[in-house]
């Protein structure tokens, strides 16, 4: 018997491939943007005692968001 060796390559699956992975990295980036923005509403609601409490003054809500810190 002959083997007979099928070539699946297909020429329009690396374009599919960089679509599916630039609509993947968006919805991440989107993710990512809503837990930044809870984080960020989360503790502008805090009283300013609370905030201390964490090391925090309200004008530091921003740098600790982006930072990781304060949750």
């Amino acid at each position: 018997m002959t083997a007979i060796k099928l070539n699946h390559a297909n020429p329009n699956h690396g374009l599919l491939h960089r679509i599916t992975k630039r609509i993947s990295d968006f919805v991440d980036g989107v993710t990512a943007a809503r837990i930044l923005a809870d984080r960020y509403r989360t503790l502008s609601h805090m009283s300013d005692d609370q905030l201390a409490k964490r090391g925090l003054k309200r004008e530091d809500i921003p740098h600790a968001i982006l930072a990781g810190m304060g949750l």
